[in-house]
């Protein structure tokens, strides 16, 4: 997420005040670590979601239609790549984190899996154009679980659907899941720390308190989530761990793919095929690449 050194304004550029360098320094930051903070402790990540089956259960029902490779941006450390795999379906996997990939990679190799599996560390703003993916072209590709909501700049999302583009083969479909922004959940109490739940630590087996305390930042449309984990007991120090996600809203959401060349075949508002709804927790796409002009 490269906001540079100058700022665009009235069409000019201007040096940036001191002041201002170090806050774009500081927001840098705080975005690099809210990409990768979650992702360094594999094991953990996958005992904190080991519940969320409603999207794997999607996605392998949209997989049923996919005609050769499918390719997964996002692939974390394989909730979804593994039961794409297990149903028979060959897949490509793409993601930032060493450590979610380096998990993928040994739950395939102790499932028997490996062989329907090609796994890439990379970023997938940069698919476009010479990338790990080569001249590959899949019929489906999919991203899963809010990592478009690593996206922070308009310039992000134009890297990554420019990606897309490249590797969609024609006919191909793009589908992808995000949050819909719920204005009263993102405006909580930010002092407060909320989602209170206890839980056993996966390998010592420690009672512990996992909570959350948001901070949002309605002109970035950031959301600044920190985790915290605490022994319920009280004894030893607290772990932190920052996570950040771009909200975006349905019709801004639609004027980026829009313009970006995708044409929205559905829209839903959740993994079991209800229509978007002001309620709705999340947003749904399915897309194709618009003919090109």
């Amino acid at each position: 997420m490269a906001t540079g050194k100058k700022l665009a304004r009235s069409g000019t550029q201007r040096p940036l005040h001191p002041d201002e360098v170090r806050m774009h320094a500081q927001l840098e930051h705080a975005l690099l670590r809210g990409t990768h903070e979650h992702y360094l402790d594999a094991e953990q990540y996958d005992h904190e979601y080991s519940r969320r089956r409603d999207d794997v259960a999607f996605y392998g029902e949209v997989a049923k239609k996919a005609k050769g490779p499918i390719l997964e941006l996002g692939a974390g450390s394989g909730r979804l790549t593994l039961a794409l795999a297990k149903a028979g379906h060959t897949v490509v996997g793409v993601d930032a984190s060493r450590q979610m990939i380096a998990r993928c990679a040994a739950q395939l190799e102790q499932k028997g899996l490996a062989d329907r599996v090609s796994l890439h560390v990379a970023d997938f703003r940069k698919l476009a154009g010479r990338s790990v993916l080569g001249r590959q072209k899949f019929s489906l590709v999919l991203c899963p679980f809010n990592a478009f909501q690593h996206l922070y700049e308009r310039t992000d999302v134009e890297a990554f659907l420019d990606g897309v583009r490249a590797h969609l083969a024609p006919g191909g479909r793009f589908v992808f899941d995000l949050m819909n922004p719920d204005l009263g959940w993102l405006s909580r109490d930010s002092t407060r720390r909320w989602a209170r739940t206890r839980f056993k630590d996966p390998r010592t087996k420690v009672p512990m308190i996992y909570s959350t305390q948001i901070v949002y930042d309605s002109p970035l449309q950031v959301a600044f989530m920190t985790i915290f984990y605490e022994r319920a007991d009280g004894k030893g120090a607290e772990k932190r761990t920052l996570l950040t996600h771009r909200h975006f809203y349905p019709r801004e959401l639609e004027a980026l793919l829009h313009y970006n060349g995708f044409v929205i075949e559905r829209r839903e508002g959740d993994f079991g095929g209800k229509s978007l709804q002001p309620e709705s927790e999340q947003q749904v796409l399915f897309c194709t690449a618009a003919p090109r002009r």
